[in-house]
C-alpha cells in the first residue's frame, strides 16, 4: 500500500467512510489535511474534485456557507501550495 492510499483510507475511516466528507474536511489544523484526497493539494486532480464537490450545492455546502467557509478556503493560495488558512479552522 502507498503511503498516499493509507492516507486516504485513515481519513475515510474519520470521516465515516464518506469519500465527500473527506473532500469537503474542516480540519484544516490536521497534519494529514493536505493529502487527505490521496495527493496533495497542489495536484490538478484535488482543485477539480473539490469544485467539483461545490458544484452540487448540496447542504454540506451551505452549511460551510454559513459557516464562513468558502471554496477558495480549501484551495492552494495563489503561487503557494498552501492551502488558505481560514479564520475558523479546525471546526469540524
Amino acid at each position: 500500500m502507498t503511503r498516499q492510499r493509507a492516507i486516504y483510507l485513515k481519513c475515510l475511516d474519520c470521516s465515516a467512510g464518506s469519500p465527500r466528507e473527506v473532500t469537503l474536511c474542516t480540519a484544516f489544523d490536521c497534519p494529514l489535511w493536505e493529502y487527505r484526497c490521496g495527493y496533495h493539494i497542489s495536484a490538478r486532480a484535488y482543485e477539480k474534485r473539490v469544485r467539483a464537490a461545490f458544484s452540487k450545492n448540496t447542504e454540506e455546502i451551505k452549511d460551510l456557507e454559513r459557516e464562513g467557509l468558502k471554496m477558495a478556503d480549501f484551495l492552494p493560495k495563489k503561487g503557494s501550495r498552501r492551502p488558505l488558512q481560514p479564520e475558523n479552522q479546525g471546526v469540524a
